[in-house]
């Protein structure tokens, strides 16, 4: 394994890494804005807001996480 794809295997750590904590925190907004949407009814549009960016971002770092395995190898 030469020094370039040691560091490119860190790289797809990293943005596993990423990835598996965006989509963590997304599930946790969309199951706290269903609580809070019980509560009161205009707290799930920004919970819907939130659960999409992240799960967008989780989404950019796995196809970044791939690209890196998939070039790198």
């Amino acid at each position: 394994m030469t020094v370039l794809s040691a560091i490119a295997m860190d790289w797809a750590t990293t943005f596993g890494i990423v990835t598996l904590l965006c989509w963590m925190a997304a599930g946790f907004a969309a199951v706290f804005g269903t609580v809070e949407e019980i509560r009161h009814a205009d707290a799930g549009k920004l919970s819907g807001y939130v659960t999409s960016g992240l799960m967008a971002a989780g989404l950019t770092a796995a196809i970044a996480m791939g690209s890196i395995l998939i070039f790198a190898a």
